[in-house]
């Protein structure tokens, strides 16, 4: 059975990326009174006791994975064709779990918590009783394994999130249906948003709330395409506030997406980590 998990919160950390005018910021420090601290409770769901089957999801919604332990084996990893490639004879994922020596052994052990000291949050793509198909926070976007369910605690999220470069638009659903429509900022030419399927793999509170990511900072699972460093991350994707509040709706960041303080701080107390993300 699946709980529904309202929500995380990692302090003690910096932002793992961003920038465009982002200045180094100080590091987070614990909050007194996090307003999204990890709580696990009953799903809202069609079931009597408000649990929901992992196996027929309602509509809209997610499967998010929280692995037990402090290392995750992977096996069967399949990543998409390079930036560039034409795709033509790139791998593409399995519907069915690994069988024979790809069962055996891993193609990778991803650590639980992650690089950023953040529990380490998988977003299920194919469920299966004993395996779980899963996206895999690493470059190149768009890498997923196999993981074993017996690993993993499982939860669902009725929530999911676009966002619309074109129109600088980040959209929140609930139970697939449209929720709410917020203004965003997006990279700028030379530092672009990539585009496809993430999820929010973590989320920070900054040690300066007026700072240039506000008072939250959602770390997504992707990557810049272009940004490989920044302030001593990774460039990882983010989904975070800002100082400079006029400058949302347009072409500003490194890559990261910016919203202004009290949208950024709405999010943060509805939407759980592991609600996946599509940037088109």
């Amino acid at each position: 059975m699946v709980a529904f998990v309202v929500g995380s919160l990692v302090a003690g950390l910096l932002v793992p990326g961003c920038g465009g005018n982002e200045e180094k910021a100080p590091p987070a420090t614990p909050p007194s009174a996090p307003p999204s601290p990890a709580v696990t409770a009953s799903a809202p769901g069609p079931g009597a006791d408000g649990r929901v089957d992992p196996a027929n999801l309602p509509k809209g919604w997610s499967l998010v994975a929280w692995p037990a332990d402090t290392k995750v084996a992977v096996f069967a990893e399949v990543s998409p064709a390079p930036p560039g490639a034409d795709g033509t004879g790139a791998a593409k994922p399995s519907d069915e779990p690994p069988r024979g020596p790809a069962a055996e052994r891993p193609t990778r052990v991803l650590d639980n918590p992650n690089a950023q000291g953040a529990p380490l949050t998988l977003l299920v793509e194919r469920y299966q009783r004993d395996w779980l198909r899963v996206a895999l926070p690493v470059r190149p976007n768009g890498t997923t394994g196999w993981i074993h369910a017996r690993d993993v605690r499982l939860a669902a999220t009725p929530f999911a999130v676009t966002v619309d470069r074109v129109r600088h638009e980040l959209t929140v659903y609930r139970d697939g249906r449209v929720a709410k429509v917020y203004p965003v900022g997006i990279g700028t030419g030379a530092t672009p948003t990539p585009n496809g399927r993430f999820y929010l793999a973590q989320l920070l509170r900054p040690g300066n709330p007026n700072g240039p990511w506000g008072p939250y900072a959602f770390g997504l699972s992707g990557f810049s395409d272009v940004v490989t460093s920044f302030n001593g991350g990774e460039g990882i994707i983010g989904l975070h506030g800002t100082n400079q509040p006029e400058r949302v709706g347009t072409d500003v960041s490194m890559g990261c997406i910016r919203l202004r303080n009290e949208d950024i701080t709405e999010l943060a107390d509805l939407l759980p980590v592991g609600t996946p993300v599509t940037i088109t």
